[in-house]
């Protein structure tokens, strides 16, 4: 199975490469869903992240308050490590876990949108690892427009991301999306056949 790491910051649209290869019939994974999954209540992670942060990270149905999590990360000092140092090591376990069941099923390919993937090493988990990039100011619009917040507030979590011009240069194959749909879903739709001949190429 050809696995395909998708990754880039926030804002860079993502979700959006990987509706095109779901399109095209590829397995489909979100590593901030499988995120929201294991601290759902009643879960192991969700016990861990409320006994280091406190019941105010709660809300009132009892999950975690996502948004009051993002402001403690980008205001309260050393709370990013601490919650990554929990979080991290569960998701990483979960999203191989979702990999190998999609192997078991005969899946021919699976393409999964890792946020922090280069700041996780999770390099070698993939075949081909996809940077989806945008203007630094398109970042910062679509994360305020996203998220609810001012430009500040958008441009300092782009700030504790790895810079963007770094991910590039670890990236196999980039993707640039300017906020065309239908542009990105063909340069999709070409990487992957793209993709498909050279991985017949090298078996022959």
């Amino acid at each position: 199975m050809l696995k395909i790491g998708v990754t880039g910051s926030a804002g860079s649209g993502k979700s959006l490469v990987c509706e095109g290869f779901r399109r095209i019939g590829l397995e489909t994974l979100d590593c901030d869903e499988i995120a929201r999954q294991v601290v759902a209540p009643g879960r192991i992670a969700y016990y861990q992240v409320v006994n280091s942060f406190g019941s105010h990270i709660v809300s009132s149905d009892g999950a975690l308050d996502r948004s009051a999590l993002r402001r403690m990360i980008l205001t309260t000092k050393g709370s990013r490590e601490k919650l990554e140092s929990i979080l991290h090591p569960i998701i990483i376990s979960e999203t191989v876990r979702l990999m190998n069941e999609a192997v078991q099923l005969k899946q021919k390919s699976c393409a999964v949108e890792v946020p922090l993937l280069f700041e996780l090493g999770m390099e070698d988990l993939f075949d081909v690892v996809v940077v989806v990039t945008a203007s630094d100011s398109t970042l910062v619009d679509r994360i305020s427009c996203r998220d609810g917040v001012d430009k500040e507030s958008a441009q300092k979590l782009l700030a504790i991301q790895m810079p963007q011009s770094e991910k590039v240069k670890k990236a196999d194959c980039v993707i640039e999306n300017t906020g065309e749909p239908k542009a990105v879903f063909r340069a999709v739709n070409d990487l992957y056949k793209k993709l498909v001949n050279q991985r017949l190429t090298k078996k022959d």
